[in-house]
């Protein structure tokens, strides 16, 4: 019995802090906002993190992304296919917006549980 509580508290003090969440735990949606910059559409990125634990350095692809409004480089940084988000809050939603006649398909790539 003694052994049962042990385990069992070692499992809830590892899922309390956030052992166990790697990137597949994180979402992200995008959808238009409904705004228009000279008659482009506005698109929303929204990366969600539900796990108990924040992330650094999550890793976007972007093949080909552009947007007629700059992107702060403070909040979305491009290297080549790739795309860079610096922290993604527990409980949080990380959110950036760009201009562009057509959504473009990120995918998470990585990302680490700090």
């Amino acid at each position: 019995m003694a052994c049962k509580l042990l385990c069992l508290f070692i499992l809830v003090t590892f899922v309390s802090q956030g052992y166990g969440c790697d990137r597949s735990n994180l979402t992200l949606e995008q959808s238009k906002t409904g705004n228009l910059y000279k008659d482009i559409t506005e698109w929303e990125v929204r990366l969600t993190n539900p796990c108990p634990s924040d992330f650094k350095n999550v890793k976007l692809s972007c093949t080909g992304f552009q947007s007629v409004i700059p992107i702060d480089k403070s909040v979305l940084s491009k290297s080549g296919n790739d795309c860079l988000l610096q922290s993604v809050e527990y409980k949080s939603d990380y959110v950036f917006r760009y201009v562009w006649a057509t959504s473009f398909n990120f995918k998470i790539l990585d990302a680490t549980s700090a």
